[in-house]
């Protein structure tokens, strides 16, 4: 039989927060049980987003560093991977070095920061993440998958507009949710990474639904035949969506899987969205 697959965003659209509620666990569920697979697809590191892979239940590999890694949740096993250039990074991380946000050097499943990154420092501590906060000026590490800038939206506007100009056609720069700005490698994404996973079955699922509520989710959403945008998502996304569902505080993605079960939808562009 083929597959139907949803794919999932976790931050503001599965969840809000470290763990699932128990309705939206009792949705995942209810979907496996009717034939829906489920696939993650997050900005976070395995370490951090493992938590709610398990609460989906899903078997699926999971797209993970905003599309610079698909991994294995069981074994913790990257399948693909598209690491990022040392000296890019390090250029990337000169740029941003002096503007009032956050620094985060993303390798494999650790981080790098400077000890005045504190926000960063406690989350990678609290998930048990080895994170060396010696930084004390701009260097890269040898392997590295990504460099995020964390902190107040407009500062991150700022520094995402200056970050274009200066890397244009040599890094993708998006903002990954609300104060968050990635620089990854170029062609990488949670919609490309999804493209390669989906050219590696033995055929195209029935159905590819996706569902994300950021810039980061945009590639993605344009991959599937149905896109789903939570009620709260930016501005941008909301425009792209095909269904609107609740906000992830009011467990839209409970109110999405019964919406699942009960319809049968394809991606029409003249159709207005369908609001759950």
């Amino acid at each position: 039989m083929t597959m139907k697959l949803l794919v999932t965003d976790i931050d503001e659209t599965l969840s809000r927060g470290e763990q699932l509620t128990p309705g939206v666990i009792s949705a995942c569920a209810r979907l496996r049980e009717n034939g829906w697979t489920i696939m993650v697809a997050s900005g976070r590191i395995l370490a951090t987003a493992r938590r709610h892979i398990r609460g989906t239940g899903t078997d699926q590999p999971a797209i993970l560093y905003d599309g610079g890694r698909i991994m294995d949740p069981a074994t913790g096993k990257a399948l693909f991977e598209t690491p990022m250039d040392p000296e890019l990074a390090l250029e990337v991380i000169h740029a941003g070095w002096e503007h009032p946000v956050e620094l985060q050097i993303i390798g494999d499943e650790r981080a790098v920061c400077r000890s005045s990154d504190v926000v960063t420092r406690g989350f990678f501590a609290d998930a048990g993440v080895p994170v060396d906060s010696s930084l004390e000026a701009p260097s890269a590490p040898a392997e590295v998958f990504r460099v995020i800038f964390h902190g107040i939206p407009g500062c991150i506007r700022s520094l995402q507009h200056d970050l274009k100009n200066r890397f244009s056609g040599r890094a993708e720069i998006v903002q990954a949710g609300e104060g968050f700005l990635d620089i990854l490698p170029v062609g990488v994404s949670k919609g490309a990474s999804l493209r390669r996973w989906l050219g590696m079955l033995p055929e195209r699922p029935e159905i590819v639904v996706a569902a994300g509520d950021h810039h980061n989710d945009v590639e993605m959403l344009k991959e599937a035949d149905v896109a789903v945008v939570p009620e709260d998502a930016a501005e941008e996304v909301l425009a792209m969506a095909d269904v609107i569902m609740p906000s992830a505080d009011k467990e839209g993605f409970a109110f999405l899987a019964e919406w699942l079960l009960k319809n049968e939808f394809r991606r029409d562009e003249t159709a207005a969205p369908v609001v759950l």
